[in-house]
C-alpha cells in the first residue's frame, strides 16, 4: 500500500510530476525500470529515479526520506500496475 501524507509536501510534489507525464522511461543493463523525471525548479534538469533511488539532491542530502521523484515513481508504477490489473 501506497501512502502519501497531505501534510508532507513531497507528497503533493510527487502528484503534480505524475500528472504532468513529462517523463522518460529507461531499461537500464541490470534489467530494471527507471525514470527521468524533470526538476520542478530548474528547467531542463531532471533526475533518474526508481522507486527506490534517485540522482536528486534532496536524496543525496536526505537518503532515509524518500524524495518527490520516487514517490512519483511509485504512484507512477502503482498506476500503471492498477490500469493493467483492470484492463483484463
Amino acid at each position: 500500500m501506497l501512502s502519501i501524507s497531505d501534510t508532507d509536501p513531497r507528497g503533493a510534489r510527487a502528484v503534480e510530476l505524475v500528472l504532468a507525464n513529462d517523463w522518460k522511461t529507461f531499461l537500464d543493463y541490470d534489467g530494471r525500470v527507471s525514470y527521468s523525471v524533470p526538476s520542478q525548479r530548474k528547467a531542463g534538469r531532471s533526475y533518474r529515479a526508481t522507486d527506490n533511488g534517485c540522482s536528486c539532491p534532496d536524496q543525496q542530502y536526505r537518503p532515509w526520506v524518500a524524495c518527490k521523484h520516487m514517490l512519483a515513481v511509485r504512484v507512477y508504477e502503482l498506476l500503471q500496475k492498477t490500469t493493467l490489473e483492470y484492463a483484463f
